[in-house]
């Protein structure tokens, strides 16, 4: 199969369709999150996302069982860098996916009380998240510190309060400008409903001004020259969350994402295997590689018995010296992560969103299943060995733990830190 791209009205639109499918998934991407925001508008992408599932609820009677009665699925995530609209359906329902996919357009046109009410409930969410207490927002702090990937997604309640439906239209109106938004096409679809929509795009009132939006920021001087110090912040239940920086530009994005399916997927990953498996120390982790076009952070976070903090510290250590030592499976990794990939094919929604990320928001090698797919896993071992070896360095590491700090001995973790160089 090959990705189709054509330009409409400004809008990107892409697709890859399989007619064996049973299914589709049709997606909007637009450049937008907490990236591009500033201190004064944080937060409002998210608001966005949840004021268009408002704003179509009241343009159809219904709207929820309209789409339950088409088998449609709609959903929307804000990330820091793009919003997603993602609707899934049976293949026979497309043109009902374009309907509500073209409405997402639509001007905002909701009464004082409907957005009031939908902002309590966004605030109500980043109460219940309370993520500024979180170990994952002091990490996020440490590792991109004075960066614009360092703001919040969600944002905060004061500056929600300050944003009126005017000032949401004109949101929409940057957003919905040439260059910057995407839609893409997925699973069974025929030729001609593809053509409908792009007809229905083609008159939509798209800002003509294009978009500057890039996945390209700006890191803070400890990026690359970290100390190996430890972040400890007070808490009852004891977790870890280690990153490592990454300098994008050395590494095609076959390499990184072997690497992370080598440490971090399935129970072949090295991480499972030896904290969890052979040394039954954690039950789970959760693991992330955040991607900017120039830089990212490859990061997980478990949690551990008090007693079992520096145990756990020493086998991580051991974990990255045998990976940088070639002592691990690679034939076995690069084929499952061969193998999930083309599984994709059979998955719309899955499909949609690694063509959409990959070929088109993030500036890296695309995926290609083309003939020239097996390009992208033309790896050898070496080449992981040597980047293992760049990556999982002291200077590029950081670390924050949540727990007892009266009980915790942060000169014996940062000692045994030391021992990876």
């Amino acid at each position: 199969m090959l990705e189709q791209v054509s330009v409409v009205n400004g809008v990107k639109i892409c697709s890859m369709v399989n007619p064996n499918l049973n299914s589709f998934c049709l997606s909007l991407y637009i450049r937008a999150g907490s990236l591009f925001e500033n201190s004064s508008n944080n937060g409002i992408s998210h608001l966005f996302e949840h004021i268009v599932f408002r704003n179509i609820k009241n343009k159809y009677e219904q709207f929820y069982e309209y789409l339950a009665v088409h088998g449609i699925d709609f959903q929307g995530c804000t990330y820091k860098e793009f919003i997603r609209f993602s609707l899934n359906g049976p293949r026979h329902e497309f043109l009902v996916a374009t309907e509500v996919l073209c409405s997402i357009f639509d001007c905002i046109n909701l009464s004082k009380t409907e957005f009031e009410n939908e902002k309590r409930r966004i605030k109500a969410e980043i109460r219940e998240n309370n993520e500024r207490y979180s170990l994952d927002f002091l990490f996020n702090q440490l590792v991109w510190k004075d960066s614009e990937a360092q703001k919040t997604v969600l944002g905060y309640c004061k500056v929600l309060d300050g944003i009126s439906v005017k000032r949401l239209n004109d949101f929409r109106r940057e957003c919905f400008s040439q260059d910057n938004c995407i839609i893409y096409i997925t699973g069974a679809v025929d030729k001609k409903d593809i053509d409908d929509l792009k007809e229905k795009i083609n008159v939509i009132d798209i800002q003509k001004k294009k978009s500057l939006r890039t996945n390209t920021i700006s890191v803070n001087e400890n990026f690359f020259h970290r100390d190996g110090t430890i972040t400890v912040k007070n808490g009852y239940w004891h977790y870890i969350k280690i990153g490592f920086d990454i300098d994008s530009s050395n590494y095609t994005n076959g390499i990184l994402d072997l690497l992370y399916a080598i440490l971090f997927k399935g129970d072949k990953g090295l991480m499972y295997s030896y904290l969890s498996e052979n040394n039954p120390l954690i039950y789970s982790y959760d693991s992330t590689l955040e991607q900017y076009n120039n830089v990212a952070n490859i990061n997980f976070k478990f949690e551990v018995e008090k007693t079992k903090i520096e145990d756990a510290i020493k086998r991580i250590v051991v974990l990255l010296k045998d990976l940088t030592a070639g002592d691990f499976n690679f034939n076995a990794s690069l084929k499952a992560e061969m193998y999930y990939t083309e599984m994709e094919l059979d998955r719309p929604d899955d499909l949609n969103w690694s063509m959409a990320y990959y070929n088109h928001i993030l500036d890296t090698q695309p995926i290609d299943y083309s003939d020239e797919y097996y390009g992208r896993f033309e790896i050898t071992k070496q080449q992981i060995i040597e980047a293992a070896k760049e990556i999982f360095q002291v200077k590029n590491m950081t670390i924050a733990i949540e727990g007892n700090k009266k009980k915790i001995n942060v000169q014996s973790i940062e000692n045994i830190i030391k021992t990876l160089e």
